[in-house]
């Protein structure tokens, strides 16, 4: 049979094992990452509360849009028709006066 220790072409070699430094660097680096990454998910949710927050949801009108005051602009951009800026038929209100199938 063969020896153990002598290699022939083909067999897999050891896993490289990293030294304590390289596992160091590579423990600063991705703390580094994920406290960055963790920084800009609490950035874009604090600018899109920022933004919701000041929006007027309420309003039936499916084309919303504000100017730099944050005051809503009532004319239409160019190209667009009152029936491209109206909400889709499925998304009007329902009535609440009436009940629905299967209420009494």
């Amino acid at each position: 049979m063969s020896d153990e220790k002598e290699r022939y072409a083909g067999e897999f070699t050891d896993a490289y094992t990293p030294q304590e430094a390289e596992l160091r660097a590579r423990k600063s680096r991705n703390l580094w990452l994920g406290l960055a990454l963790a920084g800009f998910v609490i950035l874009v949710g604090v600018v899109t509360f920022i933004r919701l927050s000041s929006s007027d949801l309420s309003q039936s009108g499916f084309y919303y849009s504000v100017d730099d005051k944050g005051e809503r602009i009532n004319d239409l951009p160019e190209g667009m028709t009152p029936d491209q800026a109206a909400p889709p038929p499925n998304l009007t209100p329902i009535d609440e006066t009436q009940p629905e199938e299967g209420e009494p």
